[in-house]
């Protein structure tokens, strides 16, 4: 009893051995399925080749879905090349940078700001842009100098423009223009002018958008031709005045007069 249980063990184990073997047989045979050993490196190449061209490169081969793989993997290095051009972006900014640099060349060509217009004012010439002007004491009666430059308002520029006398500072000019080209477009060199029994002078020269006659004076150019002088009213009717040198107003200074 015990012989024939071996017996029949013995049998049963060379069955399962050999049924083991036939499939470590099929496992082995179908890992080289594709054509054996000299085929799958012959597959292999052909992945290589496939590189070059996909064409070539059968999707039947087998193995070669592998490579495939691979030639994704160069994919990804594709898109390292997209890298660089986004590398190609940065050189758009190196434009901007040309442009911005174009623009600080054309801020440095337009050069320095023009110089402030200056008037004559006796022994000495002052500007007269902002609140700066020239006061001119024609008649000496203040203290000195006959000419300077003062800043400020015109009531408030220690100039003193009011009548005078009996001791009282008076009779100074304010000058803040003396030639036509010193005002803007549409405007003239206009003088208030005020007469007493004690003398003429003009409180104020600006620049004025009017300038009437007899109570004002146009401030012109000497070298312009007169009819750059207006036609005024006067006792004797229309009258064309010319442009005449100043009697009480610095050196260098005339009036349109009949």
């Amino acid at each position: 009893m015990k012989r024939a249980s071996l017996r029949s063990f013995g049998l049963a184990t060379l069955f399962v051995v050999g049924t083991a073997m036939a499939a470590c047989g099929t496992d082995t045979t179908g890992l080289f399925a594709s054509g054996g050993q000299g085929t799958g490196a012959s597959g292999g190449a052909g992945g290589a080749g496939g590189q070059g061209g996909a064409g070539n490169g059968g999707a039947g081969q087998g193995g070669a879905g592998n490579g495939g793989s691979g030639q994704g993997g160069v994919g990804n290095g594709g898109s390292g090349q997209g890298g660089a051009g986004n590398g190609g972006s940065g050189q758009g900014g190196a434009g901007n940078g040309s442009s911005s640099s174009s623009s600080s060349m054309q801020s440095s060509s337009s050069g320095p700001p023009p110089p402030p217009v200056m008037v004559a004012c006796g022994d000495v010439s002052c500007p007269v842009d902002g609140q700066n002007a020239c006061c001119w004491d024609e008649y000496d009666v203040n203290d000195p100098p006959q000419g300077e430059c003062v800043s400020g308002p015109d009531d408030n520029d220690n100039c003193a423009t009011d009548f005078g006398g009996n001791g009282q500072p008076g009779f100074e000019s304010r000058i803040e223009c003396q030639l036509p080209e010193h005002c803007p477009a549409g405007t003239v060199c206009c003088g208030d002018l005020t007469q007493t029994q004690n003398g003429n002078w003009y409180p104020l020269l600006r620049c004025a958008a009017t300038c009437t006659y007899p109570a004002q004076r146009v401030v012109c150019d000497p070298q312009a031709p007169d009819t750059d002088c207006p036609v005024v009213q006067t006792g004797q009717g229309m009258v064309q005045t010319t442009c005449q040198p100043s009697t009480i107003l610095p050196d260098g200074y005339s009036i349109c007069r009949p």
